[in-house]
C-alpha cells in the first residue's frame, strides 16, 4: 500500500514506484490491464479484491507493466506505465465499482481514482483501487454460482480452507464484541461520573469516533504536538477549550469559571479514539417550542450543526496523525428522558418526549476522510427525530441535501 492519504496520491507517487523498482508485496499489486469481459477474468478480479479486504487491505494499480524473467514469469517488479486504452477513466471506475458491488458479499467500500499525466501526450492514465482492511470479513465471491473465500500473504492471494473460513468468522465476532464492550464501558463510566474531568450536569451528549485499525491493533500515536491537536480538538458544542495531557492521551475542555467542573470535554486516546461529551444539549424556556412550561428540550438544529462541525474538525486531526478509515461514529444521549425536541418550526407539531434515559443511536462508518459529513450522519440524525415521533430529520431535502435552519 502506498503510504499516503488516498486523495493525496498523484503521478509523482506512481513515478516513484517505477523509478525505484518497488516490488509487489502483501498490500500492493500491479496490473497492466483492467479485468476483461470473460467470466474467468471477472472471477480473478473479485478474488484479488476480496483477498486484500480479508487480509490487511492494500492498493491495486491498473496500467503498470511488470518485468518478465528469463523463464517468462512475472517478477512483481514494475517496468513501466502502460496507460489504459479503449476506455475513459469514468467508465473504468464504474466498471470496477459495479463488479465489486455485484460480485462480493458483504459489500467492500473500495476507493477508486484516476491518476493522469502519462503517455507521450500526457493524456494517459492509470487507475488506483484502494481496498481497506475490512472488519466485516470474511468476504465471499458470489459471482456466477461461485462461493469462494480468499486471503493474502507475501506470495499473493490464496483460497481459504474450511478451518480458515471458520476462524475468520470467529475473529470478526471477537472484534465486534471488543468494539461493543468498549463503547458500553465508556457510556457506563460517563453515566457514573467517571470522566476525565467532572461534568456539571447529568444530561449529556456523547460522540465517539473509533478508528478500527488502530483500535483493534492497539496502535499508539504520537500526541506530543499540543498546538496542532488543540486547534481541531475543541469539545462538541464549543469552539475552544483548555487542554492537558493525561494517562489516556490528550484532552481539551471548557471549564466553568475557575473551577474544574466543565460543560464539555474532548478526549483523544493514544490509539486515536475520540470521545467528546457536552452538557449543553438541554435547554428550557427558549425558542419557539415548547412554549409556556419548564420542560427541557433539545435544540435539534444546534445539535446537528454542532455534531457535524465537531466531526469535520476531528477528521482534520486524523489526517494530521495519519489515521486512516474505516472509522466508526456513534452518538448517545444520556439523562435526557422526558425531553422534547425544538424544531424551530413556526407552528407546534405533535411529538413525543424521549422515552429512555440512555438513547444509543445507530452507528455509521467513515470510509473516506473526504466524505461529506452531513450525508454520512443522516441515519443518526433521522434516528434522533424518530425518537421524538418524526419520520426523519426535516433538515434534509428530498434529494438528501442537508439544509439545517439556524436562527
Amino acid at each position: 500500500m502506498i503510504q499516503k492519504n488516498f486523495d493525496d496520491i498523484a503521478k509523482v507517487d506512481i513515478d516513484f514506484l517505477i523509478e525505484n523498482k518497488i516490488n509487489e508485496f502483501k498490500t500492493l499489486e500491479y496490473k497492466q490491464k483492467l479485468p476483461g469481459s470473460t467470466d474467468s477474468d471477472k472471477k480473478e478480479f473479485l478474488a484479488d479484491i476480496s483477498s486484500f479486504a480479508n487480509a490487511s487491505g492494500g492498493d491495486v494499480i491498473y496500467g503498470i507493466k511488470e518485468e518478465i524473467d528469463t523463464n517468462g514469469k512475472r517478477t512483481g517488479q514494475p517496468e513501466e506505465v502502460v496507460p489504459l486504452e479503449g476506455i475513459t477513466a469514468d467508465e473504468a471506475k464504474l466498471q470496477i465499482e459495479h463488479l465489486i458491488l455485484n460480485g462480493i458479499e458483504p459489500r467492500i467500500p473500495v476507493h477508486v481514482k484516476e491518476i493522469a499525466g502519462f503517455g507521450s501526450d500526457g493524456n494517459g492514465f492509470v487507475i488506483l483501487v484502494r481496498i481497506p482492511q475490512s472488519f466485516a470479513s470474511p468476504h465471499m465471491i458470489k459471482f456466477k454460482n461461485t462461493s469462494r473465500f480468499y486471503c493474502r500473504n507475501s506470495a499473493g492471494k490464496y483460497q481459504l480452507d474450511y478451518q480458515e473460513i471458520k476462524s475468520a468468522f470467529l475473529a470478526t465476532d471477537s472484534q465486534a464484541e471488543r468494539i461493543r464492550s468498549f463503547l458500553q464501558n465508556r457510556l457506563a463510566k460517563i453515566r457514573a461520573d467517571e470522566t476525565p474531568i467532572p461534568l456539571l450536569k447529568t444530561h449529556r451528549l456523547v460522540l465517539h469516533l473509533l478508528p478500527l485499525n488502530s483500535f483493534l491493533n492497539q496502535k499508539r500515536f504520537d500526541l506530543s504536538d499540543e498546538h496542532s491537536l488543540s486547534a481541531s480538538l475543541a469539545p462538541v458544542t464549543v469552539r475552544y477549550g483548555n487542554s492537558q495531557y493525561n494517562l489516556d492521551g490528550f484532552m481539551t475542555y471548557l471549564a466553568e469559571g475557575q473551577s474544574r467542573n466543565c460543560k464539555s470535554y474532548c478526549q483523544i486516546f493514544f490509539d486515536g479514539t475520540i470521545e467528546t461529551v457536552s452538557i449543553k444539549i438541554l435547554r428550557t424556556n427558549e425558542g419557539s417550542y415548547p412554549k409556556g412550561n419548564d420542560t427541557a428540550y433539545i435544540p435539534i438544529n444546534y445539535f446537528e450543526s454542532s455534531v457535524v462541525k465537531a466531526i469535520e474538525n476531528y477528521i482534520k486531526v486524523y489526517k494530521f496523525l495519519g489515521i486512516n478509515p474505516p472509522i466508526i461514529v456513534t452518538v448517545a444521549l444520556l439523562g435526557c428522558k422526558g425531553a422534547l425536541l425544538n424544531t424551530n418550526f413556526d407552528t407546534e407539531l405533535d411529538m413525543v418526549p424521549l422515552d429512555r434515559d440512555v438513547a444509543s443511536l445507530p452507528q455509521v462508518q467513515i470510509i473516506s476522510l473526504d466524505e461529506d459529513v452531513p450525508t454520512l450522519m443522516k441515519p443518526i440524525f433521522d434516528a434522533i427525530w424518530n425518537a421524538f415521533g418524526f419520520p426523519c430529520s426535516y433538515n434534509y431535502t428530498k434529494n438528501g441535501t442537508w439544509n439545517v435552519r439556524l436562527r
